[in-house]
């Protein structure tokens, strides 16, 4: 499969995504900031409420497959007033690549809505999730109360700001559900007009071929 380099300003429309995404079901994380190349790392890890930057840098080599070393984490982190998004964005961009994913042969047609679902499901398997009941008629909402992080960080990575945003419903009404505050199924996560994998497979196509870009996941 072949590959090529995200560019610095493709990994900070990534971050913002993630925030755009994740930033109002965290009570700790601020929505109304807006994530800049000028802002500094330590207003980023705020706004997010992202881990300190040991943690961080080990987490971030995991979610981008790299193998950066601390040093260079360092100096791109530390000290957080003083260094910017920029940096950080710069850094991941050297070494981070996105994969090109193309039309499989099904049926004598070349299908790319079939070579999407089977990358994207393929990423996700990767980060831990088990997908061997995924199809693309599958719900999109319960993989994500599942599987937050890991589904979160595949979509995003591919570039194509597919969902616009994640809300939450109350499945369970009423006073005692609505008190019960360490119930693990107490919402549901809706992602709009994209209800199924199939929609979100579509939603990734239309935005490739605005872009113009061949771009899917790294």
């Amino acid at each position: 499969m072949k590959k090529r380099k995200y560019t610095s300003d493709e990994i900070l429309d990534i971050f913002k995504a993630q925030h755009r995404l994740s930033s109002p079901l965290d009570p700790e994380a601020e929505p109304s900031i807006e994530i800049t190349t000028e802002m500094s790392v330590r207003d980023w890890r705020c706004t997010n409420d992202l881990l300190p930057w040991k943690k961080l840098y080990k987490f971030l080599n995991r979610e981008f497959r790299v193998d950066i070393s601390e040093e260079e984490w360092k100096n791109a982190l530390e000290p957080a007033r003083e260094k910017k998004m920029s940096g950080v964005c710069q850094l991941i961009a050297k070494y981070a690549e996105i994969e090109i994913v193309e039309p499989i042969r099904i049926l004598g047609a070349d299908c790319l809505s079939a070579a999407t679902f089977l990358h994207l499901k393929r990423k996700i398997a990767e980060k831990g999730v088990d997908v061997s009941a995924l199809r693309p008629s599958s719900r999109l909402s319960p993989y994500l109360e599942r599987h937050f992080a890991p589904l979160l960080e595949t979509i995003t990575l591919t570039g194509l700001n597919s969902i616009e945003k994640i809300t939450e419903k109350r499945k369970k009404k009423g006073f005692w559900n609505a008190i019960h505050l360490f119930d693990s199924d107490r919402y549901e996560l809706l992602t709009g007009d994209i209800v199924t994998f199939r929609d979100l497979i579509e939603k990734m196509i239309e935005k490739r071929n605005k872009n113009g870009a061949e771009r899917l996941h790294p």
